[in-house]
């Protein structure tokens, strides 16, 4: 994320998405009511019947509804055209959708940018900085690979072994190695600063021992850790695990797990609160250290009410992905949750 201006007294930032976790979060922060600006593409036809062609032109929104799409690595905001230029390709009050994409600069204006969502596109500045991260969970069937991205964790593809026991010895060694060189080529390709490679059993220890023994340049750095399987959940447990802590110690998921269980800690003592009433009667007794809220309600007023509230006292705003793990996991406590100080204080000296 690469921030071009911003100013408080107009409302108006002006910022560059450098990566999809980037869209991500604009998706998470643009809202109704919003106002954006960014070049866009609109059908131009002269003549009634005409199939017309598209034209590039920069048009300012005003936002109705905002989508990601994975698939395409787009933002798409949708909205009425308030103003825009060349003027004769801009039907002013007719609807519109504008799709950002990496590279693309887009002008949002917003009536008050919330000093907890100027830290989160702070957050994103800093985070676009640090090494990312690929994780590959393996098993002799199966080898699933993911990115540890800033919203979450994110599966890209899977590669199966084709072993069988009933191989004879030189046939399965065989296509073990294939397995192996096809694992290492993926790894290699991934678009990531380091490979954390995960599994139960021989497999995982195996593929190191062929890797080192061969001398093979990965083509980026490796670590290696354990793994109960070679699902999602495998990728889950190997970015908690103590072997990949320091790589993710300020990664944004591993950080959300760690919350969440601390949450869970205090609710079984009562020393956590939960819904937004319970929360507001913390905060007025200023017993609230962390606030943990799903993206999801973060144009919810009451929640925002809340979130101003809570800025004042200084307490710490971490945001969920609604639809990741730990979101999940959240969205059965109505999507927010809160850390008493004192458990949080006192968790922290032990």
């Amino acid at each position: 994320m690469k921030v071009i201006r911003f100013s408080d007294a107009t409302g108006q930032l002006k910022l560059v998405p450098g990566s999809f976790d980037d869209l991500y979060l604009l998706a998470r922060i643009v809202g109704g009511g919003d106002k954006v600006t960014a070049s866009t593409y609109r059908r131009f036809r002269p003549n009634e019947g005409d199939v017309g062609e598209q034209k590039e032109v920069v048009i300012e929104l005003l936002v109705e509804k905002v989508e990601i799409d994975k698939n395409a690595q787009k933002l798409r905001l949708m909205g009425k055209i308030i103003s825009g230029r060349p003027l004769e390709y801009v039907k002013l009050g007719g609807y519109h959708t504008t799709n950002v994409g990496e590279g693309d600069a887009i002008t949002i204006w917003k009536g008050e940018w919330k000093a907890y969502v100027l830290g989160m596109i702070k957050q994103a500045v800093a985070d676009s900085k640090k090494p990312r991260l690929g994780v590959v969970a393996l098993d002799d069937e199966k080898a699933t690979f993911a990115y540890v991205r800033g919203y979450g964790i994110d599966v890209v593809t899977e590669v199966y072994s084709r072993l069988s026991k009933r191989m004879k010895r030189q046939d399965f060694e065989k296509a073990r190695d294939a397995y192996f060189d096809e694992i290492i080529k993926k790894s290699g390709s991934m678009n990531v600063d380091m490979v954390v490679i995960a599994g139960p059993g021989f497999m995982k220890d195996d593929l190191k021992k062929y890797i080192e023994e061969k001398r093979i340049d990965v083509g980026k750095k490796v670590a290696y850790t354990r793994a109960s399987d070679a699902e999602r959940s495998g990728i889950r447990e190997a970015i908690q695990s103590d072997t990949v802590s320091k790589l993710l110690e300020n990664e944004k998921v591993k950080r959300e797990f760690e919350l969440l269980n601390l949450f869970l800690a205090g609710l079984n003592v009562g020393a956590s609160f939960t819904s937004i009433g319970k929360i507001g009667e913390a905060l007025e007794q200023y017993q609230v250290g962390t606030i943990l809220v799903n993206d999801s309600l973060l144009n919810d007023a009451d929640a925002k009410s809340l979130l101003d509230t809570a800025y004042r006292q200084k307490v710490e705003i971490v945001i969920f992905n609604s639809d990741d793990d730990a979101g999940s996991q959240l969205k059965n406590f109505q999507g927010i949750a809160a850390i008493g100080k004192a458990f949080e204080r006192k968790s922290k000296a032990a």
